[in-house]
């Protein structure tokens, strides 16, 4: 199971993520905040829903876009919670010193948003194949002592990824799916059978990760869908998504 740490202990959290990758938040919002972001998300999920209807398109999952404009609980409440920016910049700020002037002063420079969405995962859907969110940068972990010896290094991270689920989210109805400690494996280290475990919630929770943990999304056996309120951040440096 993955490890619960309250979000107004940010150490803690910046703890676990160093060790497991991955790490419930306990009280990251409240149960009505929530249902205000169902709220803001349902109307453009209902319309594509009925749109496939009418076409005989099967359902799956289906994808409420740019959730950043279209809740302002989400982005005014949720994403502005001092403890949870803390535990963001503490993994993806990048500082620099001038190359030709050593005494010159660093430029630090925060995480920024990459992607915001809503995905509603339908009943019946299959699991997601496991993968890590930082292969769309293209980003590599090469092997060195540090993974070999299972230390987390600072800076090997360029992204960071919150899911906050919109019911209570357990294994059978597709609870993300994540690899304790694969943040610090190489390229050359698959997961192994049984290594994943099912990141569940109850509503008012979230699960952060970064980008270097392997992850997927969880088969849905039940009837019902299973919406998550996904936002991702990534270096200053490098293009959204």
């Amino acid at each position: 199971m993955a490890r619960r740490v309250p979000l107004d202990e940010p150490d803690a959290v910046i703890k676990a993520l160093q060790d497991f990758g991955g790490v419930i938040l306990t009280g990251f919002s409240s149960t009505s905040d929530v249902g205000k972001v169902n709220a803001d998300a349902q109307p453009y999920l209902d319309k594509i829903i009925s749109e496939r209807f009418s076409r005989s398109i099967p359902r799956d999952t289906v994808r409420c876009t740019r959730l950043f404009g279209r809740s302002a609980t989400a982005r005014e409440t949720w994403l502005q919670q001092p403890a949870f920016l803390q535990v963001v910049n503490y993994f993806l700020r990048t500082t620099t010193i001038p190359y030709n002037d050593t005494n010159a002063a660093g430029l630090s420079t925060d995480a920024i948003l990459s992607a915001a969405a809503t995905l509603d995962i339908g009943p019946g859907m299959k699991a997601q194949d496991l993968h890590r969110d930082d292969f769309i940068w293209q980003h590599t972990h090469p092997h060195h002592l540090g993974r070999a010896e299972g230390r987390y290094e600072l800076g090997s991270d360029v992204s960071v990824g919150l899911l906050v689920p919109g019911v209570k989210t357990r294994k059978e109805n597709g609870a993300t799916m994540f690899v304790p400690g694969s943040h610090l494996w190489d390229d050359c280290r698959l997961p192994r059978s049984g290594e994943a475990v099912p990141a569940e919630m109850d509503v008012g929770e979230a699960f952060l990760f970064l980008g270097s943990t392997v992850h997927g999304g969880g088969a849905n056996t039940t009837p019902e869908p299973r919406p998550v309120h996904g936002f991702f951040y990534c270096r200053s440096y490098l293009k959204p998504e």
